[in-house]
């Protein structure tokens, strides 16, 4: 008999070969579990991604789990998780998710077990917890002056200090504005950032992975989209101008392709399309999937809309009074297609968890209709059971935030008219209840939603319409922008400055360390924080403008 197979005796006498016994073969890893759950809309600002696999894990898995941060810091981590047994975790450091920010993960196929690599990748986002004493209440506000009318608004630390900064695009031109924000509700003046002409709307996210906030603009008169790359102190450089179709008004962020990087996705309103374009990691775009809409598309959303692990796309169709949602089969690639009723000549669209079962829903202005349509998913991504929530004025954009800390998503809309501003409180289940409305006497147009004054809860920056200013409007009209500086907390500070040699740091109080980044954003040196204070040495550094950190606050020190 050959000792490579074996020879049984069948039941009516014949001979049966088998195949040779082989050791046990080793699996790949799939995913068992992994929290927080895909689309939670209130996750403890410091809780820790924890994926969790079939199999042991290799040591390289560290690098297969990315957390992208959307309103502070990017890719959190260095990108690298810690890796025991069959768990992959990744938490904050440094400083905490930003109240009421969308923060984004992907597991990569770098996920390997001894049998290979994780089959297939998986990408999901949650919602950080927020905190504070607002109830949706918008009381104090602060007007920031512009050049000009602004048309596109992005929020965003974009210079590590712990405080929000501002970008707006005016409504003509080829530039974009940025405000450093300087804490107790002060701004820097503008500084112009170079694009492309007619900029439409903007997005920032960290598109190389160094841990910053870098900067993309849809141009409308150009066909492109500015890709502008952050050094990490809110300095944006690079002339790349990413082609698009005709007429880019709108885009989203985020993986598409499972890769572990933060993909594009433009809504080309002239030419009725959907593009995608796919990163490749260095912030660099190249084409990928087209979809063609019925009409122009205007807005455009990216989220798990079936909870498979994958983004799909929503889209705002004003024309066919609709919007609709294309669903992602793996590396964006798009094929089922559904969608629903946004109002008459629907004005903007955005999405989340209205009602706690886990999977996103569709929120439209209804433009002409006077309405705010909910149109909840019904767990396969059909959306048939719209619900209503109706302005006093005509809603022009809209936004979802847990305005009174309760753990769900309320609704904040502007409005045509001199109050400008509503909200409406969730009950958890979908259904919304008027908290009330809000000045100042000027019709507002776009809407973010934020912690501009670092209390915890959600405030709320708009723009006017046909006014050159935004204004930035408290919940509950408290916090560091309503009290005074002395309330504020213990500020960082270095002497001397500019340096050449020694410098001494005043820390925050919850500081344990202090860093210092180079105009790279690389950290060149980190020191102990000793009764709240440190030593900084600064001696053979090369002479240039650094970021010194500690905690949540930064500053810049000039070295001679």
């Amino acid at each position: 008999m050959s000792n490579r197979h074996f020879l049984l005796l069948g039941a009516a006498g014949g001979l049966l070969l088998l195949a040779p016994l082989r050791p046990a073969q080793a699996q790949v890893p799939t995913l068992t579990t992994i929290s927080p759950a895909a689309n939670a809309r209130s996750v403890p600002r410091n809780g820790a991604v924890v994926a969790t696999f079939s199999q042991p894990l290799t040591a390289g898995s560290a690098a297969g789990l990315k957390v992208f941060s959307s309103q502070r810091g990017g890719l959190r981590g260095g990108g690298t998780a810690t890796v025991a047994g069959n768990t992959l975790t990744l938490a904050p450091s440094a400083y905490d998710y930003r109240p009421g920010e969308t923060v984004q993960y992907s597991l990569t196929t770098a996920v390997a077990a001894g049998g290979g690599p994780l089959a297939a990748p998986r990408v999901g986002q949650f919602v950080a917890a927020t905190g504070g004493t607002g109830t949706g209440v918008f009381g104090s506000s602060v007007v920031v002056p512009q050049p000009t009318p602004v048309v596109a608004l992005a929020v965003g630390d974009v210079n590590g200090d712990g405080n929000l900064d501002l970008l707006a695009a005016p409504t003509f031109g080829n530039t974009v504005a940025l405000q450093l924000g300087q804490g107790a509700g002060s701004y820097a003046p503008p500084v112009s950032i170079a694009v492309d002409q007619e900029p439409r709307a903007l997005a920032l996210a960290d598109l190389d992975g160094d841990g910053d906030l870098d900067l993309l603009v849809a141009n409308r008169l150009a066909g492109t989209v500015s890709v502008r790359l952050n050094n990490g102190a809110g300095t944006f450089s690079g002339t790349q101008e990413v082609p698009t179709a005709s007429g880019p008004s709108a885009l989203a962020v985020g993986d598409l392709d499972g890769d572990g990087d933060l993909d594009l996705v433009v809504a080309a309103s002239s030419a009725n399309l959907i593009q995608c374009l796919l990163n490749n990691g260095a912030g660099s775009f190249s084409p990928g999937t087209t979809l063609p809409c019925a009409s122009q598309p205007t807005g455009v959303a990216l989220g798990d809309m079936d909870n498979d692990g994958d983004l799909d796309l929503a889209a705002l169709l004003p024309s066919g009074n609709a919007f609709f949602v294309s669903f992602n089969d793996g590396p964006a690639s798009f094929s089922r297609t559904t969608g629903g009723s946004a109002g008459l000549t629907p004005t903007d669209l955005t999405l989340g968890d209205l009602d706690g079962n886990g999977y996103l829903d569709v929120a439209t202005a209804g433009g002409s209709s006077n309405l705010v349509v909910i149109s909840l998913n019904d767990r396969t991504g059909s959306f048939n059971t719209p619900r209503t929530v109706v302005p006093p004025a005509r809603p022009l954009s809209l936004a979802l935030g847990d305005l009174d800390h309760d753990g769900d998503l309320d609704l904040a809309v502007t409005v045509a008219g001199s109050v400008g501003l509503y909200a409406w409180a969730n009950d958890g289940g979908g259904s919304f209840t008027s908290i009330g409305g809000s000045g100042p006497g000027v019709t507002s147009a776009n809407i973010l939603l934020a912690d501009l004054d670092r209390d915890g809860d959600l405030d709320a920056l708009t723009s006017a319409s046909g006014t050159p200013e935004l204004t930035v409007r408290l919940n509950g009209g408290t916090g560091p922008l309503a009290t005074a500086p002395a309330t504020a907390p213990a500020a960082l500070t270095a002497a001397p400055n500019p340096a050449t040699g020694r410098v001494a740091l005043a820390l925050p109080p919850a500081a344990t360390s202090a860093e210092l980044l180079d105009p790279l954003g690389r950290v060149v040196r980190v020191v102990p924080a000793r009764a709240g204070t440190a030593t900084l040495d600064a001696t053979g550094l090369p002479p240039g403008l650094y970021v010194v950190r500690a905690g949540e606050q930064a500053l810049r020190l000039v070295v001679e």
